[in-house]
């Protein structure tokens, strides 16, 4: 039986109000449509029953015949909007749905105002306090579901007194506890759409990267006219803001004025550039200013004084290292290595994972507030540790999530005025995009829709792909009709391939131990099934050998992730895998079409290197900069993307020692799970992400309670 009191109802720190159509997680809107709105008010509505597809269909969408594909769809984007949450709603195979949480079902404010606040203050205590007990106004006992799924009070002229106990209890408990932090206002300062990298701020103004044209930009923290601000380098990135607002630190990524990946220091009054270090990837100031950490491709930090003398290896702790963030006492030094967080000792000592358990999301980055009190985290959402925790000498726990939704928020820049974080917003969709051979054009493909991961069988007649933002995983004839839903959240397939004969689907998702794992799954759906679970090396790339009875992989998560990778061959029937001789430091393998050759790409993703099956031997390419290389259908050519310098589409015939030039792409952006992506048609014909998401900058007020 359903609730069914005036529409009010609560589970979680979520509360839906049907009469005004709103949803709110801890009183901060959720954006969801309005027909995914419907379905969440029914399953809430009935709680803990199966609702069977039909039913759910017939009550959402009584006007008119929809698909089920239809509700699929709002059911995805319902999770989506859960969050962490996503899990009340279980799939029933074979039936429908089935909403889990304990819901609790109010009356709207009205004749009964005084006893109605007085029962949600004590209702409020007791969520703070953790007692499962559900406080309930009704009108008729009749409509409560059973007693296992709500209990039933009934308030009489004692309330108010018992609410004012219970209030003094709470303010005990709310002493002993860590306070918690809260988002209470989104203001968008920049509003041009285009891509962006947010860099610093000196207090009044945010330094960032506009990527389309290429140039460091400035906009005032309250908002308004963006400006350019002249760097004499080129392909400069904006980075962190001396203590001081005076300096700001710069990547250069190109030959320019120095080596590529240099670090300079940039004097925002005046401009001139000093040069820091050779080969920098990411930097952060030291709190007083007088010292720079930086962190190379090759997995090592340094730190220099800011004029760059004194430069000293601190540690070489391996990886894909950026996002270093010095705390405000100077004590240690965070950064990001392949994705997740770490730390060490600002000696260089004690380096260590700073959540080893905490697996979100593949790539984290975090940044301190000034004041040392929160450490933030941004994984696509925005997270906040407390650090007062730690100075007391308690365990810190997992950080506290502070936003929610359809907006990706990139690593967070704390403001000096400490009540503002500032962070690029993203609205991820892509439009699947085809080269065109005659013209030299991009051009939609399979209708433009927002998918990656493209893969078609070998006899060209069925297409896989994945959905972005959602990561789902679909089969379908090679023009795109009759689409069939192959994998759902959490599963988000990366770099999908078809078996030789069109059966099975590999691919790469997160392990239960967080690692990189290869799975799995039959043409028409099921179960994924990981192939090497005792495996702890992560597994990236896999790719069939043309007989279907072997698969080489890389052992590396990140391009420039680590020393160590190197590639393996499994034997499918066996279950055994071998080390490929000769291929420490390469990573993404490609076995050719006809079998005599398996590609592969250096750590530094600076060129590639062939190995001929038959006699062992490895040859080089001078491809230049190279990413998602992809063997031509006749085993001639390697194309790929190039992504520094001139960026352009490329492809390198065997046996020629220049790459040939197909597409000028330095005026395009593309998007994808990996920021860029590439891959071939039937034609050989490549095939991009073109990105048509916004990216703004905003302001995050937040408030502490």
């Amino acid at each position: 039986m359903s609730l069914s009191i005036s529409g009010l109802y609560r589970f979680d720190e979520f509360e839906l109000n049907r009469a005004q159509r709103t949803f709110a997680r801890n009183g901060v809107p959720v954006p969801i449509s309005p027909r995914t709105f419907e379905v969440l008010a029914y399953l809430v509505a009935n709680p803990g029953r199966v609702v069977t597809k039909d039913e759910l269909m017939k009550a959402v969408w009584s006007e008119r015949f929809v698909e089920e594909g239809n509700l699929t769809q709002h059911i995805f984007a319902l999770r989506k909007a859960l969050g962490d949450r996503a899990g009340c709603i279980a799939t029933i195979p074979g039936r429908g749905y089935q909403f889990t949480a304990e819901v609790q079902a109010l009356r709207q404010p009205g004749s009964e105002a005084e006893i109605f606040q007085a029962g949600r203050a004590a209702e409020y205590l007791v969520q703070d306090t953790r007692i499962s007990t559900q406080i309930i106004v009704e009108e008729s006992a009749a409509e409560v579901p059973s007693p296992a799924r709500v209990r039933v009070f009934w308030f009489a002229g004692g309330v108010l007194l018992a609410a004012a106990v219970l209030a003094g209890v709470l303010v005990t408990v709310r002493m002993n506890r860590p306070s918690t932090l809260r988002i209470v206002k989104y203001e968008q300062i920049t509003r041009d759409g285009h891509p962006k990298a947010v860099g610093g701020t000196d207090g009044s103004r945010v330094y960032f990267t506009e990527e389309l044209p290429h140039t460091i930009a400035e906009v005032s923290v309250a908002g308004g006219a963006i400006e350019s601000v002249p760097v004499a380098l080129t392909e400069p990135w904006a980075g962190d803001i001396s203590p001081d607002g005076s300096t700001m630190l710069v990547i250069s990524q190109s030959q320019g004025m120095g080596p590529a990946d240099s670090l300079w220091s940039f004097r925002l009054i005046g401009g001139s550039l000093r040069r820091l270090a050779g080969t920098a990837i990411d930097a952060a100031w030291s709190p007083d200013g007088s010292h720079v950490a930086y962190g190379t491709a090759t997995g090592e930090i340094f730190v220099s004084r800011s004029d760059g003398t004194g430069e000293h290896k601190l540690a070489s702790p391996g990886g894909y290292i950026r996002a270093l963030a010095w705390s405000p006492d100077g004590s240690r030094i965070r950064f990001s290595k392949d994705g997740a967080l770490w730390e060490l000792l600002s000696d260089g000592s004690m380096l260590r994972q700073l959540f080893p358990g905490w697996e979100n999301a593949p790539s984290q980055a975090g940044q301190w507030a000034q004041d040392g009190r929160y450490y933030f985290v941004s994984d696509d959402q925005i997270w906040a540790l407390d650090q007062r925790r730690q100075l007391a000498g308690i365990p810190a726990s997992k950080p506290v999530q502070l936003t929610f939704g359809p907006i990706a928020w990139g690593e967070p820049v704390p403001a000096r005025d400490g009540k503002t974080i500032f962070a690029l917003g993203r609205t991820k969709r892509g439009e699947l995009v085809r080269l065109d051979p005659k013209s030299k054009q991009f051009q939609p493909f399979l209708g433009g829709i927002s998918a990656e991961f493209v893969s078609f069988t070998g006899d060209g007649k069925t297409v896989a792909y994945v959905t972005y933002p959602e990561g789902v995983l679909w089969r379908a004839n090679a023009d795109g009709s009759n689409p069939l839903q192959l994998t759902f959240p959490p599963v988000y397939p990366k770099s999908p391939r078809w078996s030789p004969d069109g059966t099975r689907i590999l691919f790469v998702d997160r392990t239960p131990r967080g690692t990189n794992g290869i799975y799995a799954m039959g043409a028409d759906g099921g179960t994924p099934r990981q192939l090497l679970p005792d495996d702890t090396d992560n597994e990236t790339d896999p790719s069939w050998s043309p007989d279907g009875k072997k698969i080489v992989y890389s052992t590396c998560p990140t391009l420039g992730a680590s020393s160590n990778s190197d590639l393996r061959i499994l034997d499918v029937g066996s279950g055994k895998s071998v080390l490929v001789p000769g291929s420490k430091g390469l990573v993404v393998p490609h076995w050719s079409p006809d079998g005599r050759f398996i590609s592969a790409m250096t750590l530094d993703a600076m060129s590639m290197k062939v190995l001929s099956v038959e006699s062992g031997q490895w040859s080089n390419l001078d491809t230049g900069s190279v990413a998602f290389p992809e063997w031509s259908h006749d085993s001639s050519s390697i194309y790929y993307l190039r992504w520094k310098g001139d960026a352009a589409l490329a492809r390198m015939r065997m046996g020629e020692a220049q790459p040939e030039i197909l597409a000028d792409v330095r005026m395009e952006h593309f998007t994808g799970f990996f920021t860029s992506w590439m891959s071939l048609d039937p034609s050989d014909a490549p095939l991009l992400l073109r990105d048509m998401g916004s990216e703004e900058i905003y302001a995050l007020t937040v408030q502490g309670r």
